[in-house]
């Protein structure tokens, strides 16, 4: 028996038990989670990048927060006094831009995002050469560079969130959640794969591209479904300048990672499902082409290793789903369809979901227009500019 059970142990689940332990409620939660390596869990194999280039408010608000949290981490998640090993990365980012339609976004963007906590500027193709000569720019016109975003180890994120609730008396169960019991009004126990049973007061699913198919299970359905994304890490001989992680409309992106840069794409066209295979093909075909026409010293990069991973992909707007299933099983409660934000919006989520939990309403950034209402009334939150 637990008065909060959470349903998913990355870097959703371990936040909202972190936020919830530095309440004073270690003793009432429990986490359960299949594997405590995290090895197919999506934050892990991400990017680890945290910016606040967007379009709504909500998630330019959630990534400030998110950049604070992660800029003191360490700090936040020591255990007997001894704080984490933990890094941000300020590299920036870099999104190129062309064509009148485009760069008028971005100028919007950039005046919302500045308006409520970033730094960012837009700037020509002529400035943008003196920055970052290695880089080709004779078809770009604009691009928005937000200076102050960076990048973490997403892994590390996790574990760190996960030992610090640990250490506060949060329970984690290393099992899988593969049903529930529940009566017409409310979830009372959660069925586990060992045959065991957890009862609770409330339940929050956040068990990633995992958890829809969850929710499905006793009739909430949600427009959100695995989308996968191969990685790849390169390096080259040649000498370049620090860059930023870059991305323009062909929706390649790459960064700096060590001594050498990943490489990545999403394809949102192509079908949601579990894929773990890496799409070698989609890197000779269409990334490294890419790449090397933005920056001509990557003609000569060579793949050092690769990885898939997946993304819990919101196919109705791309954004956060969040609350509980208001005018059905009320104490179910959820949050999914990070659409590849999910690790900067953690620490932002956490909290919120403490507030929900605890005080009855958002406190601090109202997510109100980001409740599962807006999927029932079939009323899309849609973001312009950069996306993940």
């Amino acid at each position: 028996m637990a008065d909060i059970v959470i349903i998913g142990g990355s870097i959703m689940g371990s936040s909202i038990a972190y936020h919830l332990a530095v309440a004073g409620k270690a003793g009432d939660v429990c986490v359960i989670e299949p594997d405590p390596t995290y090895e197919f869990a999506a934050a892990p194999r991400s990017s680890g990048g945290v910016r606040l280039m967007h379009g709504l408010v909500e998630n330019i608000e959630m990534s400030v927060y998110g950049q604070e949290f992660y800029r003191d981490f360490a700090n936040r998640v020591d255990v007997e006094g001894e704080p984490g090993r933990f890094d941000f990365l300020e590299y920036g980012y870099l999104h190129l831009l062309t064509g009148a339609d485009e760069v008028a976004v971005s100028e919007k963007n950039c005046a919302l995002q500045n308006t409520h906590g970033a730094s960012n500027e837009m700037i020509d193709s002529d400035e943008l050469k003196q920055r970052f000569p290695s880089m080709r720019t004779d078809d770009i016109d604009a691009a928005l560079h937000g200076p102050q975003d960076g990048f973490v180890d997403p892994y590390a994120a996790v574990v760190g969130f996960r030992r610090k609730a640990r250490s506060l008396g949060v329970k984690f169960i290393q099992d899988r959640v593969v049903g529930f019991e529940t009566d017409s009004k409310k979830v009372q126990k959660v069925v586990l794969d060992s045959g065991k049973k957890i009862e609770g007061e409330v339940f929050v699913n956040v068990a990633g591209a995992w958890g829809p198919e969850l929710s499905a299970s006793i009739g909430l359905k949600f427009p959100v479904e695995p989308l996968s994304r191969s990685t790849f890490y390169v390096e080259t001989r040649e000498e370049l300048e620090t860059m930023p992680l870059t991305k323009d409309s062909s929706h390649v992106s790459f960064r700096q990672e060590g001594a050498g840069y990943t490489v990545g794409l999403t394809e949102v066209e192509v079908p949601g499902g579990f894929d773990w295979e890496v799409k070698h093909h989609l890197f000779d075909e269409i990334m490294w082409p890419a790449v090397a026409h933005r920056v001509p010293k990557f003609e000569s990069l060579k793949v050092m290793r690769s990885w898939s991973g997946h993304y819990a992909y919101n196919r109705m707007d791309g954004n956060t789903i969040i609350g509980n299933w208001a005018g059905g099983l009320e104490n179910y409660y959820f949050a999914t369809g990070f659409s590849g934000a999910g690790l900067q919006k953690g620490p932002a989520i956490g909290r919120a979901m403490k507030e929900l939990l605890l005080d009855g309403g958002y406190q601090t950034i109202d997510l109100g227009r980001m409740s599962y209402l807006r999927v029932l009334n079939n009323e899309p939150l849609l973001e312009e500019g950069f996306s993940a």
